[in-house]
């Protein structure tokens, strides 16, 4: 790995998360964000691939490597993160220990399968349909199934604020 940078708004996020005073949610949501990158690096060390950058910000942790030597291995590498989070939940389901770390890995796995472009789900979707004779309509209908899946989450939550 070459570099690693640290912005501001994720020093910023974590005084935020630290203010909760809950230092087991803390600690579990670390631990479910290292495993989760952790399958990522695996993955990608186990496909050839380098890694470039580890950046950290507000938005999460976002790696750069260097491009997958085939769509297989790339699609590999983007779904291990959830992988491990998915696993890690029904591991911890199955040993009786479905507790909040559960919830925290369920809810990391499933929110990275999102297809937004900035998580891993979405970047898989962009990389299938890149090169593809089709990839402008590809992208339209992304950009259409995205407006319509985050108008449905503002809505869920909207509703939710307003029923408390």
């Amino acid at each position: 790995m070459r570099k690693l940078r640290i912005h501001f708004s994720f020093l910023l996020f974590n005084a935020l998360l630290f203010m909760l005073k809950d230092a087991g949610m803390i600690l579990g949501f670390y631990a479910v964000c290292l495993l989760h990158e952790l399958g990522h690096i695996s993955a990608l060390r186990l496909t050839g691939g380098e890694l470039r950058l580890i950046e950290f910000s507000i938005f999460g942790i976002k790696m750069t490597a260097a491009p997958a030597a085939d769509i297989k291995k790339g699609a590999a590498v983007l779904l291990s993160g959830p992988a491990v989070n998915l696993l890690m939940y029904a591991a911890l389901v199955l040993t009786g220990n479905g507790g909040r770390l559960a919830a925290l890995s369920l809810a990391a796995g499933t929110f990275n399968l999102l297809p937004f472009s900035s998580l891993d789900g979405g970047a898989l979707l962009d990389m299938l349909a890149e090169g593809s004779p089709h990839e402008r309509l590809i992208q339209s209908v992304l950009k259409a199934v995205r407006a319509l899946l985050l108008a449905g989450i503002i809505i869920a939550v909207v509703t939710d604020m307003a029923l408390m």
